[in-house]
């Protein structure tokens, strides 16, 4: 490293990463005589955002969150209340519940690359709080990296960039692509955010931005046939979304709409968008290595979690709707999305820094998996929810997606009882009729409990 470079610097990388692993051998103790031991800066994942809010309810459950609770430092949330009618972003239903204690985790819904710069907080007193940078951020004055600055932190968990292509994939009834940050300013701006973060921490981890056509509120012909209970006739490589279908399920518009191309993002659109995450990626790894910052391959994990999906409780965590991944929005993790998260964060700090933090263990995150009330779970189609938890959550049950009070891991059937099963449902078709006996498949899922019928495979 040149001289330069290490004078840029608070302290050398390799002193800084080697205290960092004392730090963490020790029970981190070093960590937490720092000004600020960890911050998290980004967006609303990082926020905890599920189901198209944040509060109380859901921010524990934030990767930042459980990270910082498996390194053993504290992470002092913005506490927010919500309510049956609250939305991340209006700032007149929700509030802090202790606003003049200062937050870690900095993450504020909305935000990209350039705002982690430019979105500042200027609310000076309670009152005047009218954006969800100023309800995160309070009674903090800055934007989310001059706040970091500020902190001079030990160490920066910095996950951003969704933003900067995400609108091109949620924007339901303007899909064409259109809506994804320039590559050169997204460059410009990420260098800009990586050289005041390594000059102010002595560790950064930064997370890779996923591919964003892989998202639970994008629907492909099978899944919104299933949802709809029809075809909605689109072509191979074309997606819906999951706002469209809710609108044809209600009535409040006609399947028409899916031959509309403003509510159909077609194979070529989803592929300048498959590019435009790759090349924000290049440029994220690339700045990385030249600031000393590590790296969390959120991309690669879902990616290869597509291909090969994690199984919790017997049953595969996928990104399809209701699957695991995906909150009732289908665009923010569920818990368990977040505890996986967690993982791909730690596991990043300890192949980069040679330390030996200990990942959410398989236990836990089976345990995390049946309690999450955003997964369907027994495959009818509907999860437990969190009724009231904000405006999606409170109408959940009325768009038929949650609701479901039993809600559970079916139990595996022992297969001395299914075949005795099968046994009782011959022996009634043979009584019932003198005709040759055929096995009914209804009957027999009945009868074993396999759980309902039409249930769309995860």
């Amino acid at each position: 490293m040149a001289r330069a470079e290490e004078e840029r610097r608070p302290r050398g990388a390799a002193a800084g990463l080697a205290v960092l692993a004392a730090a963490l051998v020790l029970g981190a103790p070093l960590l937490e005589a720092a000004p600020a031991a960890l911050l998290g800066l980004g967006d609303s994942i990082g926020e905890g955002v599920q189901s198209a809010d944040a509060s109380f309810v859901t921010q524990p459950h934030s990767y930042l969150s459980l990270a910082a609770r498996q390194i053993g430092v504290p992470l002092d949330l913005p506490w927010i209340v919500s309510g049956p009618l609250g939305v991340v972003g209006d700032a007149t239903r929700r509030a802090r519940i202790f606003p003049s204690v200062p937050g870690a985790n900095l993450a504020v819904s909305g935000t990209d690359v350039s705002g982690l710069l430019r979105r500042r907080a200027d609310a000076l007193t309670e009152d005047e709080i009218d954006s969800e940078t100023d309800l995160v951020l309070f009674p903090r004055l800055g934007s989310q990296v001059e706040i970091a600055e500020a902190a001079g932190a030990f160490a920066v968990f910095c996950w951003i960039g969704n933003n900067d292509v995400l609108s091109a994939a949620i924007d339901f009834d303007h899909l064409d692509a259109s809506q994804m940050t320039p590559v050169e300013e997204f460059e410009a701006d990420f260098r800009e955010v990586a050289d005041r973060l390594t000059r102010s921490a002595v560790l950064v981890v930064f997370g890779t931005v996923p591919d964003v056509t892989r998202i639970a509120f994008l629907l492909d012909r099978d899944r919104a046939a299933a949802m709809l209970g029809r075809d909605p006739g689109l072509a191979p490589g074309e997606y819906t979304t999951l706002a469209a279908v809710l609108l044809v399920r209600i009535g409040a518009a006609g399947p028409e709409i899916f031959q509309d191309p403003d509510f159909v993002l077609d194979a070529s659109e989803a592929a300048r968008i498959r590019d435009r995450v790759d090349a924000f990626n290049r440029i994220i790894v690339q700045v990385a290595a030249e600031t000393g910052a590590l790296v969390a391959d959120v991309h690669g994990f879902l990616e290869s979690a597509a291909q090969d999906p994690p199984v919790l409780a017997g049953l595969p965590v996928t990104a399809s709707y209701l699957g695991g991944l995906f909150s009732l929005d289908g665009v923010h993790p569920s818990d368990t999305g977040h505890a996986l998260l967690a993982n791909v964060f730690l596991e990043a700090v300890n192949r980069g820094v040679g330390t030996a933090i200990p990942l959410i263990a398989p236990d836990e995150l089976e345990t995390i998996f049946r309690n999450d009330p955003s997964v369907d779970k027994d495959g009818d189609g509907r999860c437990r929810g969190r009724f009231g938890a904000g405006l999606l959550e409170t109408l959940g049950p009325f768009l038929g997606i949650s609701g479901d009070a039993d809600d559970a891991v079916p139990a595996p059937v022992p297969a001395a009882a299914a075949a005795g099963a099968l046994e009782l449902v011959r022996a009634a078709a043979e009584a019932a009729s003198d005709s040759p006996v055929r096995t009914d498949v209804r009957a027999i899922k009945e009868v074993l409990r396999l759980g309902p019928l039409g249930a769309t495979p995860r």
